[in-house]
């Protein structure tokens, strides 16, 4: 595998970072995950104004634009043109004099800069929406959801808590409310009171959660589906659980807590989100010319 590391593509075997880079520290960075297909980033420009936000919030020196076309010499390096790209920019090493485990940052560093490509399915293979088991945990993480923090703990500790449970993925819930799953946000399919079911996820403003990519192109591709303050008790009054992500695409959670969602399989809601997500996909790829999906052919 080739990563990139410090403006340099290189084997994962030769990438160092210093043992004092205060992303290893302190978990002091941001990151973020994109989605390519044929070598073409998609919905690369919502995920630049996201990784923007994040790195003003952190206070953190990096050009957000760069994200993509170093996204784009990955994909032609690792020959991946389906792939995940994780990116994390933590601030740096401290220089010589100054402190190295002092909290408040001392001084002007550089920002570490690391990606790698995971191969992943093509756009075709999504003909049917993935599948996952959830267990309900508490959301114990920070307050700042909006920025993607590279110090994961609270996710890890609910997803160890989940996989305890026999699930792979969690539906955590703040003060009686749903949040998010521990990489993916969450739609309900629940009863609209005459007989039929409406879609309802957690708007930003009822917990701090992250405002994920997908989930934005879902809301856009559907606008009848509710933003609201989203009740754990909903969850047990939904046919379908589906969790929405940028790795996940569309996926339906068949059972909760032990207990099967719906009938068990993925349900007809989801199925038509995917639909809608792939189609939207494939028409943002016919709209776009990359220099890597050039170089792939």
């Amino acid at each position: 595998m080739l990563v990139h590391l410090n403006g340099h593509i290189l084997s994962a075997h030769e990438a160092r970072v210093s043992p004092f880079d205060r992303g290893f520290l302190f978990g002091d960075g941001v990151y973020e995950g994109l989605r390519a297909f044929e070598g073409q980033v998609r919905a690369g420009a919502m995920h630049v104004e996201r990784f923007r936000e994040g790195l003003a919030a952190s206070g953190i020196d990096f050009d957000a634009e760069r994200l993509i076309p170093l996204t784009e010499d990955l994909l032609i390096a690792n020959g991946t043109p389906d792939a995940f790209v994780y990116w994390q920019v933590t601030r740096g090493t401290p220089g010589d004099g100054q402190p190295r485990r002092s909290r408040l940052p001392a001084g002007a560093m550089a920002a570490t800069v690391f990606g790698f490509a995971t191969p992943m399915p093509a756009l075709s293979a999504y003909t049917t929406p993935p599948t996952c088991r959830v267990a309900r945990v508490p959301d114990l993480r920070w307050h700042r959801g909006t920025i993607k923090s590279i110090s994961l703990h609270g996710n890890i500790l609910a997803a160890m808590e989940a996989s305890e449970h026999g699930a792979t993925e969690t539906v955590m819930i703040r003060d009686g409310l749903v949040s998010e799953a521990c990489a993916s946000n969450v739609v309900l399919a629940v009863p609209d009171g005459l007989g039929g079911t409406r879609l309802v996820t957690p708007s930003l403003e009822s917990v701090s959660i992250l405002a994920g990519v997908t989930r934005r192109l879902i809301l856009d591709l559907d606008p009848t589906i509710e933003t609201r303050a989203v009740l754990a008790e909903e969850l047990d009054e939904a046919s379908e659980i589906i969790l929405v992500g940028t790795n996940s695409m569309v996926t339906s959670a068949i059972e909760l807590d032990g207990r099967p969602v719906g009938d068990g399989t993925p349900g007809p809601e989801a199925r038509r989100l995917l639909h809608r997500l792939v189609s939207a996909t494939r028409a943002e790829m016919r709209g776009e010319v990359s220099r890597s999906a050039v170089a792939t052919v």
